[in-house]
């Protein structure tokens, strides 16, 4: 959904990039889910699905403000819901994230 906005470039099968050069460098690719991984994990009342319902993806880039646009243009497109996992395992709703607060490793 985010390939035809010219910022990202497709990478590979699995990867979209950001050079740098129109936004800030950026990698988005998929993330393994392993059931051992979710193993502890109990639903909670902010609306997220099951593990095993859910696709992953990796999302590296050094600019929250980058973060917080990429979830706006993820939150128009997206028919299902969408959340961001910070570096302090804070998570964001794609069209919610504040840049100013959103921790990033």
């Amino acid at each position: 959904m985010l390939e035809p906005d010219g910022r990202f470039v497709v990478a590979g099968d699995d990867l979209l990039h950001c050079d740098g050069a129109t936004a800030p460098l950026t990698n988005i690719y998929p993330a393994e889910n392993l059931a051992a991984d979710w193993q502890d994990w109990r639903a909670g009342d902010g609306g997220l699905s099951g593990p095993e319902q859910m696709s992953s993806l990796i999302f590296e880039t050094r600019s929250p403000a980058w973060v917080a646009e990429v979830g706006l243009l993820l939150a128009e497109g997206l028919e299902t819901q969408a959340w961001f996992v910070d570096a302090a395992d804070v998570v964001w709703p794609v069209g919610k994230v504040d840049s100013e607060q959103i921790a990033l490793s």
